[in-house]
């Protein structure tokens, strides 16, 4: 379908048909069949339309404003009210304080005392003495030694 008939097609099917609309029916075959068929789907489409605007039988809206209340969502707190989910939810809690006491009681060890922090401690500390080599395969093998002599 060419652009003049996709821009003019609803204007058409109204009854109100562009002159440029026209004059490209007239002179495109193709573009002529796929508007007479859409003419005919929306004549067909008119024929389902009934003849008087349809009311709903009496009751209809009590009927679904009961339903409404009675599909009501519950709220979100509501979940946490539910007897089966608040025991699991208890449980899970129980189970979690208890593994996270035991890691902090195996992983706590001796602290360090509070003379080992203090700067005079931190400086009378002995650091080993700077080696100063110029060969680099030698420098190599000090660092070798160094790191495999290494004690924390």
């Amino acid at each position: 379908m060419h652009q003049p008939i996709r821009e003019g097609l609803e204007s058409y099917l109204a009854g109100r048909p562009e002159p440029g609309f026209v004059a490209h029916l007239a002179s495109c075959g193709a573009c002529r069949e796929e508007v007479g068929e859409m003419a005919r789907h929306s004549e067909l489409l008119q024929l389902l339309r009934p003849p008087e605007p349809l009311d709903p039988a009496p009751g209809f809206y009590a009927r679904v404003m009961e339903r409404v209340e009675a599909e009501k969502r519950q709220s979100f707190w509501y979940l946490f009210l539910e007897p089966v989910f608040a025991r699991r939810l208890m449980y899970a809690s129980f189970t979690l304080l208890i593994l996270l006491s035991g890691f902090l009681f195996t992983t706590g060890g001796e602290p360090e005392p509070a003379w080992a922090r203090t700067p005079e401690y931190i400086m009378a500390e002995e650091a080993p003495p700077p080696v100063m080599v110029v060969d680099g395969q030698q420098d190599r093998d000090v660092v070798l030694v160094q790191l495999t002599t290494y004690q924390e």
